[in-house]
């Protein structure tokens, strides 16, 4: 008894904690790179796993009073919601937030960049070979002239472009600093064929507004011109809010707009128009009532389930992100939410800390040394 004593005494749990949120970490890139979730068996019992790891982080970590409060707010919030709304992304968001304390943000990049290469190519190379399902089919484009895609053993070939651009980014944040044209090329030489294979539109536009904005930030000095960044995600959602109540289909530009964004405006307006926006979050089955289709935008998306509230809450700590990254100069986080912010305009994966691994850097609120490159290691 005395030696387990000792044994217990001498174990060097919050390291063991640390390890155990990376693997929790990686187990779940995994599952959304293999594009599986809650309805697949596989998913739930990996999910099993990797919660397992969450609750050794979570129970390993020593926590100060103020976290302690943030945590349980959070916490509390992401419960609220899971209830009401049946969906666990804003609960396992806040969950992986609140454990990130005493991680170093740049092992999780490369642990996420090393697991999507992997899972990519085992999908292309697989679907190619005849190992799964490439999912060939047609699809009209700017002509209406049907023309293949394949969505490579994925749901849709959007996804596929998609799966591609999440790895492009990674790989394009994680060699931030050695980036240049032969990075350009050789990335765009990617990403087009990719959108020869997928006929992804948004992909390809927010991977070159992408580079748009690393070379913008290469060449511009200035930190005070850098603020333009900060901006992203106030303008996304101004945007977004008001194309979706002003929007009007008998006016041609409001309708081109619409057009070149494959609906997503109508189905937003139709939603604002017939149900309103409340303070509080409502229940999906409102939603289903009169259902017009996915709400492709995460920032009417949060604000038409989630009510008021929750929207201000949860655009204030984002927006005070950015403005903690700008006054850091961590610049190159700040192109690639920034990137990530044009993307939440027409998609609605931005929410999922493992699809976009860059929502979790609103824990530098919390954690101010998760930045801090090397200071961890397993």
């Amino acid at each position: 008894m005395k030696k387990i004593k000792t044994i217990y005494r001498e174990t060097n749990w919050e390291r063991i904690g640390i390890a155990a949120f990376y693997g929790y970490f990686a187990i779940n890139i995994l599952m959304k790179a293999f594009a599986y979730d809650h309805g697949d068996d596989i998913y739930r019992y990996f999910f099993i796993f990797g919660m397992v790891f969450l609750g050794i982080k979570l129970v390993t970590t020593k926590y100060t009073l103020r976290e302690i409060g943030w945590a349980a707010i959070l916490i509390g919030l992401g419960l609220t919601l899971s209830i009401i709304t049946k969906q666990n992304t804003w609960l396992l968001l806040f969950l992986t937030i609140i454990a990130m304390k005493n991680c170093s943000f740049q092992l999780m990049i490369k642990i996420a960049l090393y697991i999507r290469v992997f899972c990519a190519l085992v999908l292309v190379l697989g679907s190619t070979f005849g190992v799964y399902d490439i999912g060939s089919k047609t699809t009209p484009d700017t002509s209406y002239v049907e023309i293949p895609v394949y969505s490579f053993a994925l749901n849709e070939p959007n996804y596929a472009y998609l799966t591609i651009f999440l790895m492009i980014m990674l790989l394009l944040y994680y060699n931030y600093e050695k980036l240049n044209w032969k990075w350009f090329l050789g990335t765009s030489a990617l990403a087009f064929l990719f959108y020869e294979l997928t006929f992804c539109r948004t992909g390809i536009a927010v991977f070159f507004f992408c580079w748009a904005l690393i070379i913008f930030e290469k060449l511009v000095k200035s930190h005070r011109w850098k603020f333009i960044f900060v901006l992203s995600v106030p303008v996304g959602t101004l945007f977004s809010f008001c194309t979706m109540v002003l929007y009007n289909g008998g006016n041609k530009i409001m309708a081109l707009l619409n057009h070149y964004v494959s609906g997503r405006i109508y189905i937003m307006n139709s939603y604002y128009r017939l149900q309103g926006l409340a303070l509080y979050p409502r229940t999906q089955e409102y939603f289903y009532a009169n259902y017009f289709g996915l709400i492709d935008n995460t920032y009417m998306f949060v604000l038409l389930y989630c009510g008021w509230v929750v929207a201000l809450f949860f655009f204030a700590l984002v927006c005070r992100t950015l403005y903690v990254l700008y006054k850091k100069k961590c610049y190159k986080e700040l192109v690639m939410i920034s990137t990530l912010a044009l993307y939440a305009v027409l998609e609605q994966f931005v929410m999922n800390g493992f699809m976009n691994p860059f929502i979790l850097l609103t824990g530098v609120l919390l954690y101010p040394d998760i930045l801090e490159e090397g200071k961890q290691t397993i």
